[in-house]
């Protein structure tokens, strides 16, 4: 048993059961942006239904819980993420990128987004609307898988090799479509690639017709802190032009690893 494992059974008699109860039901909610009704989750965290209704209403009363439109499904709100920009402290990732991810979309007109690696997903923190009149969007926070995103690549591609191997051995290679890689070998030469590249690719990989490129953030010690990317319909972003497009994102990427202290140490 290692030292982590010692303290967390030498707290467990200090724990109190209700801000425990609360923590899974916020940890569901987190893992499922679509929402739970409260008998949901009452099933899934085996708790009673008036236990449930108890600790919605308090995260609801303090912002971090919302009633969808249908007045019956709760939702995360965006007070988490907020509190995740907090987080980042003097390295806030967000506020370091946010005029070279307005720049990125003004040089390609498309939705140009920064995310991070959270747990076994990518999440979505930030973006600049693309300035065509049909563009694609995501909410802050929404959650983007691995294995078939230019971001999740960007990221994994760059990890440490002991961390990245411990992530790719969690990834459920869903099949989105015929462009989706779904096994380990092909995912593990797609990061090689990308490492070559300098840069990452989703070519149509979860959503057809959709073309995504993207490059990593590096924090000062040349960690992979997070990824930018634009994402745009394959007419406008053509296949031909992705190696030029997706080596002027790197640049870009490159401006804010610069600010975050990269290449100082």
């Amino acid at each position: 048993m290692d030292d982590s494992s010692k303290t967390v059974k030498n707290n467990a008699r200090y724990h109190i059961p209700n801000v425990k109860r609360a923590l899974e039901v916020f940890e569901l909610l987190a893992k499922h942006p679509d929402g739970f009704t409260l008998a949901n989750l009452a099933r899934a965290t085996n708790y009673s239904k008036s236990s449930v209704f108890r600790i919605l209403c308090t995260l609801e009363d303090c912002g971090y819980v919302a009633k969808d439109t249908d007045g019956r499904t709760f939702k995360m709100s965006r007070k988490l993420a907020a509190l995740g920009y907090a987080s980042f402290g003097e390295s806030n990732i967000v506020s370091r990128s946010m005029d070279i991810i307005r720049k990125m979309r003004d040089t390609f007109g498309e939705t140009s987004m920064l995310g991070t690696l959270l747990e076994d997903s990518c999440v979505l923190l930030e973006q600049a609307p693309g300035r065509h009149p049909f563009k694609f969007l995501g909410e802050v926070g929404m959650r983007i898988c691995l294995h078939a995103s230019a971001p999740g690549k960007a990221m994994l591609a760059y990890l440490p090799e002991e961390e990245r191997e411990r992530k790719i051995k969690k990834i459920d290679f869903v099949k989105f479509n015929e462009n989706t890689i779904t096994n380990e070998k092909d995912f593990r030469k797609e990061l090689a690639d990308v490492r070559e590249r300098g840069f990452s690719m989703d070519n149509s990989e979860e959503i057809e017709g959709v073309r995504c490129l993207g490059a990593p953030v590096f924090d000062a010690h040349g960690y992979p802190a997070g990824a930018i990317w634009i994402t745009g319909p394959g007419e406008r972003v053509k296949s031909a032009d992705m190696e030029k497009v997706g080596a002027k994102v790197r640049e870009f990427a490159d401006e804010i690893s610069k600010r975050m202290g990269y290449g100082l140490i």
